[in-house]
């Protein structure tokens, strides 16, 4: 008999302490807006002090977790590299020692083919054009697709070594920097944008493609160095194409088929310039 009471006792010690962990009314909500996540904890549980909340990334591709620092459940998290990423909740009631946990994935797309670059104008370092890859194979009418550029410049890339600069990652420069207003230099909605900058020395821009109607996007930074030295693999041909001979004249301007031996020549050129050349044999 003492054993059955013992018992009883227990279960309702047990039956008591789930009911105060209940968590039926948690929900793990969630908004975004391109790459940007806001996930955020609803139910009755937000009232009770003894909660605590814990949120945790883990990015497929590198195969590590990153805590994220929250606010009474609420969290933002700004992607910067495609893949795959698991959002990780855990939510513990510290007075009644109980715990429970939910989970979402985020798939973060990159549209294929995506890249930019530029080209640097020879006369003026200062003045640069900036082309987005045009996105090829959506199904969708163009209309959908809207493309951003954003330039930001300041103090801290200046801290960088040049092997340090050189050598920043898309994951790094999305994870590991803030951009101060201070720092934002402006940007453009259009594919291709021509822009001077005021100063020289180091810039970070960041193109983004944005599909309204898939509601997906991707974007990539690319770090210059204006009037230096920048990568090549991000650089258009800045030479000027070289010009086409389009026509020759004696000096009579006398249309010519070929040149003739011992005879000045007037070649003309695609660019409109022209040379005069004493032919030999």
């Amino acid at each position: 008999m003492k054993r059955i009471v013992m018992l009883l006792m227990l279960l309702v010690s047990l039956a008591t302490a789930s009911a105060k962990c209940d968590w039926s009314s948690l929900k793990l909500q969630q908004w975004n807006e391109r790459n940007y996540y806001k996930w955020y904890v609803s139910g009755q549980i937000l009232d009770d002090s003894c909660v605590d909340y814990t949120f945790m990334v883990y990015d497929f591709q590198t195969k590590k977790t990153d805590t994220i620092q929250d606010i009474r459940g609420i969290v933002e998290v700004q992607f910067n590299v495609k893949g795959k990423y698991k959002l990780y909740l855990k939510v513990r009631n510290k007075c009644e020692k109980c715990d429970t946990a939910l989970y979402r994935e985020v798939n973060i797309v990159q549209f294929p083919g995506a890249g930019v670059g530029y080209s640097v104008n020879m006369a003026d370092c200062k003045k640069y054009k900036f082309e987005m890859t045009y996105i090829k194979g959506i199904p969708l009418k163009d209309t959908c697709m809207e493309y951003y550029m954003v330039f930001y410049k300041g103090p801290w890339m200046d801290t960088m070594s040049q092997k340090e600069w050189d050598n920043l990652t898309d994951y790094q420069i999305g994870m590991e920097y803030d951009f101060p207003d201070a720092d934002f230099l402006g940007y453009t909605q259009t594919r291709i944008a021509d822009l001077t900058f005021k100063d020289t020395g180091r810039v970070l821009m960041y193109a983004q493609w944005w599909n309204k109607c898939l509601r997906q996007d991707t974007f990539m930074f690319r770090r210059l160095d204006v009037c230096k030295s920048n990568p090549t693999s991000n650089v258009f041909n800045l030479s000027r194409p070289e010009p086409k001979l389009v026509a020759m004249y004696d000096m009579l301007g006398r249309p010519l088929n070929y040149a003739r031996e011992n005879e000045i020549i007037i070649y003309v050129y695609s660019d409109g310039s022209t040379k005069k050349m004493l032919t030999h044999r």
